[in-house]
């Protein structure tokens, strides 16, 4: 457990991470079930653990990744009023090996879903005029082997323009027209250029692409496109 509390200056570091006395202790009611150190048993049960918006709000990048790791994706959901605009579920087939050791087809249902999240309610501004169609978005999936939900920061923007979907049109059309495969696809990027793939494989956040004998090799890498996703991933883990 990497974490020092440090009386001098009132400083707790957690995962090789500086806090200050409050937000590393309020970081640590998310990281830990029972008090981690001596020093702060006689307050522990008082100390409110971080929610997202107060995250969002901390100025440091490796403070907000650290406090992040810690925060349960369902206390996520409920603090930011997520609205679905997509859900997609494939139907899908793989190969395991089972408690036997010998290889088995295993059927399964793969689900994505895409929500929005109005900038508002991320505390991203004290301007909120200037945020009320303002929009965020994620994607959330399950991990194959674990059934654990994961979810990822998106650009829908991006998103569209790989897609190749009238990036020019408005907001709330974009809403409408925005796709949980085109999403997930897009978190993954290749140098391997369009038309060129011949297998995608995913083992967890492992993914592995092989190309065709011939193919061309981007200067800078690309996001791969929802039909891409569909088409070409065979195996999964």
């Amino acid at each position: 457990m990497n974490i020092i509390f440090i009386k001098m200056n009132s400083k707790i570091i957690i995962d090789n991470v500086e806090f200050s006395f409050d937000d590393g202790c309020r970081v640590l009611k998310l990281k830990e079930k029972e008090c981690p150190v001596e020093e702060l048993q006689d307050f522990w049960d008082d100390i409110v653990p971080m929610n997202f918006v107060s995250i969002a709000k901390m100025p440091n990048l490796e403070q907000r990744r650290i406090a992040l790791l810690y925060l349960d994706m369902n206390d996520l959901i409920k603090d930011v009023n997520p609205e679905l605009i997509d859900s997609k579920t494939i139907e899908k087939q793989t190969t395991w090996i089972n408690k036997d050791g010998k290889e088995e087809l295993i059927s399964f249902n793969d689900k994505y879903e895409l929500y929005s999240v109005n900038n508002r309610d991320l505390g991203l501004s004290t301007n909120l005029n200037s945020l009320r169609h303002s929009y965020s978005y994620y994607v959330k999936f399950k991990d194959t082997s674990t059934d654990r939900e994961y979810m990822i920061w998106v650009d829908l923007n991006d998103i569209i323009a790989t897609n190749c979907k009238k990036p020019w049109i408005s907001e709330d059309e974009k809403r409408k027209i925005a796709s949980a495969i085109d999403a997930i696809a897009w978190t993954i990027t290749t140098d391997v250029s369009k038309g060129c793939i011949e297998q995608i494989v995913r083992q967890g956040d492992c993914i592995l692409i092989k190309p065709t004998l011939e193919y061309k090799k981007e200067s800078s890498p690309r996001h791969l496109t929802g039909e891409e996703y569909l088409e070409f991933l065979k195996l999964e883990s």
